[in-house]
């Protein structure tokens, strides 16, 4: 199934007391970008998820962003040393006790001491936090592949909506092309008569020039290989690989043709109609950059 390049995949999780989240942006590039943004503590994972985003993907700007507690590098976390208030409050008692002091002693009062909760930042990442991020990564890039064969559908259905536009155009011009010969006939014809002032003209002069005006004008070639092109088009959107580079190739190919069918055709109606194939001809590439 053909798939967009843009989409947005997200996931989260949690370990110990960390909120963890993943989320995955892919948007347009001509080849596969990959940027990953990980906190301190994981950057050792950077390399093995960047591989695993390129085995999966094959074009697009993707941006993976993997947030703990919330922000990005907010590992820090809350620590009581037990031991180290349990002295404080033996110290204060005994304190308390050989001078004679009144009151309690509280839990107010060891709050006093800053050094009994203190923050402490995860240095490195566990087997099992390092899992768990990988498994979060997973799931964002899944939603992320579910966004894009959406999108990809609906750019299937206005490609192919456009390649019948243009198909039908071909026919119109493939059916003008007799009268627009016949055309070239009457007018040379209607021009010598006028310069000639009714001198006998040789029949078999006119015909061979206008069988020489039909061999300039002659696009069966180009005719040929425009509808090889949209058939090999049509093809490739209905595959599951990733044709986007060779489609847009085609379009260059189908440009080409298409101009030549226009310099070759001095017929007005064949002119409008070749440029209404390079208008859609022009939004079938717009869309194809949008594929991967």
């Amino acid at each position: 199934m053909i798939e967009s390049m843009t989409g947005y995949g997200r996931s989260e999780g949690s370990y110990r007391d960390f909120l963890m989240v993943a989320e995955l942006r892919s948007t347009n590039h001509k080849y596969c970008d990959i940027t990953v943004r990980l906190p301190k503590f994981l950057l050792p994972l950077e390399a093995p998820l960047k591989k695993r985003l390129q085995e999966r993907f094959t074009r697009g700007r993707l941006e993976l962003a993997v947030t703990v507690n919330g922000a990005a590098g907010q590992t820090k976390r809350l620590e009581v040393d037990l031991e180290l208030a349990r002295q404080y409050a033996r110290i204060l008692k005994d304190v308390q006790a050989k001078l004679g002091l009144p009151g309690q002693v509280d839990l107010g009062m060891l709050m006093s001491f800053r050094d009994i909760i203190t923050t402490a930042e995860l240095e490195e990442a566990t087997d099992d936090l390092a899992l768990k991020i990988q498994g979060l990564v997973k799931e964002a890039m899944g939603r992320l592949e579910a966004m894009r064969k959406k999108e990809g559908q609906a750019l299937v259905k206005d490609l192919r909506q456009r390649l019948q536009i243009i198909e039908k155009a071909l026919y119109r011009i493939e059916a003008r092309i007799p009268a627009m010969v016949h055309g070239y006939q009457t007018r040379l014809k209607d021009r010598i008569e006028r310069l000639t002032q009714g001198v006998t003209l040789d029949p078999n002069r006119l015909t061979q020039e206008v069988a020489l005006f039909a061999e300039r004008s002659d696009v069966s070639e180009e005719m040929t290989r425009l509808k090889s092109h949209l058939n090999q088009f049509k093809t490739m959107i209905r595959g599951n690989d990733a044709v986007g580079r060779s489609l847009d190739f085609l379009i260059q190919e189908m440009n080409r043709e298409v101009n030549t069918i226009g310099s070759k055709s001095s017929d007005a109606p064949i002119a409008m109609g070749v440029v209404g194939i390079k208008s859609e001809l022009e939004k079938l590439r717009e869309q194809v950059q949008n594929i991967e």
